[in-house]
């Protein structure tokens, strides 16, 4: 230890004299602060510069141990802060070793507060909201497994596996506003919440290595944590609202997708057309959804989730026409589907907010707020 605090001493006076007044922190945290180290852990230490641009690290071993002293810009602690990074834990658990100013210290300090109020029961809603967010960033890596499985990468499926799974341990410890190390699998293992099966999964995907093994592992991992997330989105995310809440003044939004549609088929313009109509579609079933259900829905649903029975509402199908190719006949539905939309909305109480001229509209904002 005499080594490791003489060694931190060196690197730290190093560093002040090269950057001078652009370091406003220098702190240490992991392993050897809480006590904790084992033969090869190295020491974790980090400074904060005064801009974003700057980037100086010093990375050496000494005595065997990695000492990697690399800089933590504020937008990375703000980050942190919201439990978007996988390292938050960090400002829970660390050790301060130099500050430029006292203002210095308590911004990170208040930033461990803002982190610790999200880990509160009144903030479930958000943090739920935020794990979704996160195991949609899968994406991509999901995609590049799937290329690098079918020509049989190893090493490459491997990592990307990796990877993924990386994110998925973050996204759950996100989901259960716990700030743990998720490079520790037995702190996850430990968490209240966690997918089907969620050990046997984790399991598969450490014993995996033929390419096609990891690709089966991993999507059965993404498939029992999307279902996971599903089940408590329509637990947690839902109340009771109205139509007029809910759709608010949606109605010239959804009348503008609808000029789209019918300036798409007189150009016959089948991409743009789809882009309106999926809009309309969305926007509508949406809504009525939040409404009849109390879920609050987002792009981490698919539509097939949450897609309503129009035709049983009264809207003509457009959909059909759409794919059919019919431009005229889907032209002239549109204009029968706004008269629907529009009696929809005023059998639900919901304000049009269209106008014919300007002193209507003056009219309608100069009006006494209604209780």
């Amino acid at each position: 230890m005499d080594n490791v605090h003489a060694t931190l001493t060196v690197l730290q006076e190093a560093l002040l004299s090269k950057m001078g007044d652009e370091v406003e922190l220098i702190f240490q945290y992991g392993s050897h602060i809480h006590g904790t180290p084992h033969k090869f852990s190295d020491v974790d230490i980090s400074w904060v510069p005064v801009h974003e641009t700057t980037w100086e690290s010093i990375t050496v071993m000494v005595d065997g141990i990695l000492y990697d002293f690399y800089p933590m810009h504020w937008s990375h602690l703000e980050r942190m802060a919201e439990f978007r990074d996988v390292s938050s834990s960090v400002l829970l658990n660390h050790r301060i070793l130099y500050q430029r100013t006292n203002a210095a210290g308590e911004r990170l300090a208040m930033l461990a507060t803002r982190l610790r109020a999200l880990q509160h029961p009144e903030a479930r809603s958000e943090m739920l909201c935020r794990a979704m967010e996160l195991f949609q960033g899968t994406g991509y890596d999901i995609y590049l497994l799937r290329l690098q499985a079918k020509a049989g990468q190893q090493a490459g499926c491997i990592r990307q596996a990796h990877l993924i799974f990386r994110a998925v341990l973050h996204c759950l410890a996100v989901c259960n506003q716990a700030c743990i190390d998720t490079r520790k699998l037995e702190q996850v293992l430990a968490l209240p919440k966690l997918p089907e099966g969620f050990a046997e999964t984790a399991q598969r995907i450490a014993l995996a290595f033929a390419p096609k093994d990891v690709l089966v592992a991993t999507e059965t991992l993404l498939q029992t944590t999307r279902d996971f997330l599903l089940n408590e989105q329509r637990r947690y995310l839902r109340s009771d609202t109205s139509y007029p809440a809910v759709f608010d003044s949606g109605y010239p939004e959804l009348k503008r997708d609808l000029q789209g549609v019918m300036l798409a088929c007189e150009r016959q313009d089948l991409l743009t057309l789809k882009g309106h109509l999926l809009s309309l579609l969305h926007e509508m079933a949406c809504a009525i959804a939040q409404v009849t259900t109390g879920v609050r829905y987002s792009e981490f649903n698919s539509l097939a989730e949450y897609e309503q029975d129009l035709v049983a509402l009264g809207f003509p199908a457009l959909l059909p026409l759409m794919v059919a190719g019919n431009f005229a006949a889907l032209q002239q539905q549109c204009q029968i589907f706004d008269q629907r939309l529009q009696s929809f909305l005023i059998e639900h109480s919901v304000q049009l907010n269209t106008f014919a001229t300007p002193t209507e509209l003056q009219t309608a904002l100069e009006a006494p707020v209604k209780e």
